[in-house]
C-alpha cells in the first residue's frame, strides 16, 4: 500500500475500508489526505477522529445499499473479502482516483486462516473485478512475510496512468530488493512486471489473466513467490 498510495491525488479523500487497528489509515494521514475509516468495530480506530479523519461504525455485510457513496480519489482495502461488495467499491473510485485492494487467496488454507472459500479470492478474481479501471499493478502468489500466506494484490486507476512511483521494487529493472528476508521473484502470472504504460485507460489487456483453475497443495498457482507490497 505504501508504494501506491503516491498514485492517489494529493491531499485527496480516501476511504479505508475494514479499517481494522487503523494501521494504513495512520499512514494515510501522515502523507496528508482527508481518511474516512470503515469498519464494525472502530473502538480501535476513534482516537483518529479529527479534522482529516472520519470514523464511522459500520456493518456492510447486511445487504443494505452501499452506504458509503463515491468520488473517493483513494480506496484501499486489506485482508477482507466480502464478493457482494466488489462492485461497489469499484464504482466508489472517483474519476482519476485509485484502489488499492490486497487480500489472501485460494491456496492460504494451507498455511492457516482464513481457509473459508468464501474469505479467498479465485486466481485473478481482482482483475475481474476491476475491469473499466485501468491496472498500474497486479499481483498473486506465495508470500514468505510477514508470514507464509497465498495473496492478490492490485492497483488501479480510474483513468490513464502516468509515472509508476517506484518503491523498494522497480518494476522498470525487474530488481527485487529484500523485504522481511524475502525476495520479489516474480509477479504477474508469467513471471513479469508489466509497465502501465502499455495498457489502455479503462483495459487490462497488458496483463495476462491467469488460469482459473486452483491451486495445487504444495505450490503457488503459478509456482512464483511474491514479497509483500511496500
Amino acid at each position: 500500500m505504501r508504494r501506491f498510495a503516491p498514485l492517489i491525488p494529493a491531499g485527496g479523500r480516501v476511504l479505508d475500508l475494514a479499517a481494522g487497528a487503523g494501521r494504513h489509515a495512520r499512514l494515510l494521514l501522515d502523507m496528508g489526505f482527508m481518511v474516512e475509516a470503515v469498519d464494525r468495530e472502530v473502538v480501535a480506530l476513534l482516537p483518529l477522529t479529527g479534522p482529516r479523519c472520519t470514523v464511522r461504525a459500520i456493518d456492510l455485510e447486511t445487504g443494505d445499499a452501499w452506504p458509503l457513496g463515491g468520488g473517493y480519489q483513494g480506496i484501499v482495502v486489506t485482508n477482507y473479502l466480502y464478493r457482494p461488495l466488489l462492485p461497489a467499491i469499484v464504482a466508489a473510485v472517483g474519476e482519476g482516483g485509485v484502489l488499492i485492494y490486497e487480500t489472501f487467496m485460494l491456496g492460504n488454507e494451507r498455511f492457516g486462516r482464513p481457509r473459508n472459500p468464501e474469505f479467498l479470492l479465485h486466481p485473478g478474481e481482482l482483475l475481474d473485478a476491476c475491469v473499466g479501471l485501468t491496472v498500474a499493478a497486479f499481483e498473486q502468489g506465495e508470500v514468505t512475510a510477514p508470514r507464509p500466506a497465498m495473496m492478490q494484490r492490485i492497483a488501479a486507476i480510474n483513468g490513464a496512468v502516468g509515472r509508476l512511483p517506484y518503491g523498494r521494487y522497480s518494476a522498470a529493472s525487474g530488481r527485487g530488493a529484500r523485504s522481511g528476508g524475502a525476495k520479489l521473484r516474480s509477479c504477474c502470472n508469467d513471471g513479469t512486471m508489466r509497465r502501465a504504460s502499455a495498457m489502455r485507460p479503462g483495459s487490462i489487456c497488458a496483463v495476462t489473466i491467469p488460469s482459473r483453475s486452483p491451486p495445487s497443495a504444495s505450490t503457488s498457482p503459478h509456482g512464483s513467490t511474491i514479497n509483500e507490497w511496500p
